[in-house]
C-alpha cells in the first residue's frame, strides 16, 4: 500500500449491540428502567432551586409514575439532609391540582395520613425518608432532593449483512 508508511492494519469485530439507555454512574446518576436517578442528600436547597440543579443536569425534579419505581427510589433513601426529600410534585397553578414538574401524568400517588393539607400554602412535593410517603410542604424549606432524567441510548455499531465477517478496518501507528 502507498499510504501504509509505517501503519499497522488490523481488523476489529463489529458486533450490533443494543444495550438500551445508560446512565453516568460515574456522577452518581443510577439507572432503573430507562430513567436515571441521581440521589442529592449531601446539599439542601429550596425546592426551585433544587428543581434548577436538576434541570441543569439535564432532567428534572423526580416524578413517580408507579409502585416499583417508587419501591425503587425507596430503596436507596438515606439522608443525611433531614426527613424528607423533593420531589418534582406541585399545586402552585392549581390548588389541589398536582402535577408534575416533566410533565408526566400525576397519577400514582401515596400521601402521608392527613396529607395533602395546604397547611400554611404547602405547595411542593417531598418524599417522607423513613417511611417513603409524601408530604406537601413549604416550597421554601431546605430539603435534600433526588433527579430524573432519561438515559442517553448509545448508539450500536450495524454490521454490513453483505460482508459475513464483519470486520471494519482499524489503523495506527
Amino acid at each position: 500500500m502507498a499510504h501504509d508508511r509505517g501503519l499497522k492494519k488490523c481488523f476489529l469485530s463489529s458486533f450490533s449491540a443494543n444495550p438500551g439507555p445508560q446512565c453516568d454512574l460515574s456522577n452518581d446518576w443510577r439507572q432503573y428502567g430507562s430513567n436515571c436517578y441521581k440521589l442529592k442528600d449531601d446539599t439542601a436547597k429550596s425546592w426551585s432551586d433544587a428543581r434548577r440543579d436538576c434541570v441543569e443536569e439535564g432532567g428534572d425534579l423526580v416524578s413517580v409514575n408507579s409502585a416499583e419505581e417508587e419501591q425503587y427510589i425507596i430503596s436507596r433513601l438515606d439522608s443525611p439532609t433531614g426527613i424528607s426529600l423533593w420531589m418534582g410534585g406541585h399545586d402552585s397553578v392549581t390548588e389541589g391540582g398536582w402535577e408534575w414538574t416533566d410533565g408526566s401524568p400525576f397519577r400514582y400517588i401515596r400521601w402521608n395520613a392527613g396529607n395533602p393539607d395546604n397547611y400554611n400554602g404547602e405547595d411542593c412535593l417531598s418524599i417522607l425518608i423513613n417511611s417513603g410517603f409524601w408530604n406537601d410542604d413549604n416550597c421554601n424549606a431546605k430539603r435534600g432532593y433526588i433527579c430524573k432524567r432519561r438515559g442517553a441510548v448509545l448508539n450500536s455499531v450495524k454490521p454490513d449483512p453483505s460482508n459475513t465477517t464483519h470486520k471494519i478496518p482499524f489503523f495506527w501507528n
